[in-house]
């Protein structure tokens, strides 16, 4: 091979591998860059549908009043949301029932064909 097909190769390696991401620790969702002063609620389930992001929390007294949903754009169109206590959580968690809550991609200020991940850990 002459030396300026290979410089052209090894260029073209150069950039493709620009395009790969690795997201290894994805054990680490839960540690968010904001502190947080009423903490994390754990996550039964998350939903993210068409336009919406659904969560279930163990208990059934949170609400919008006291949870909300943080968002960092991450990206072209790549958003990140953690969801945290806004307001202590007087429920205790093993009380029976889930709460669910919802929140509309134009209520975080998401558009729509946005790709979008929750941060929270789910309970397994």
């Amino acid at each position: 091979m002459n030396p300026r097909t290979f410089a052209i190769l090894a260029v073209a390696a150069a950039s493709l591998s620009a395009c790969i991401i690795i997201d290894a620790d994805e054990s680490d969702r839960d540690n968010f860059h904001v502190v947080t002063q009423f903490g994390l609620p754990h996550m039964q389930s998350v939903s993210i549908g068409q336009g919406a992001v659904t969560v279930e929390i163990p208990g059934a007294c949170a609400t919008k009043k006291n949870v909300e949903a943080e968002v960092d754009k991450d990206g072209r169109r790549e958003y990140e949301i953690g969801i945290e206590y806004k307001a202590p959580d007087f429920c205790n968690e093993d009380s029976p029932g889930l709460a669910q809550l919802s929140w509309t991609y134009d209520e975080l200020g998401i558009p729509h064909e946005s790709t979008v991940r929750v941060l929270n850990k789910i309970a397994r």
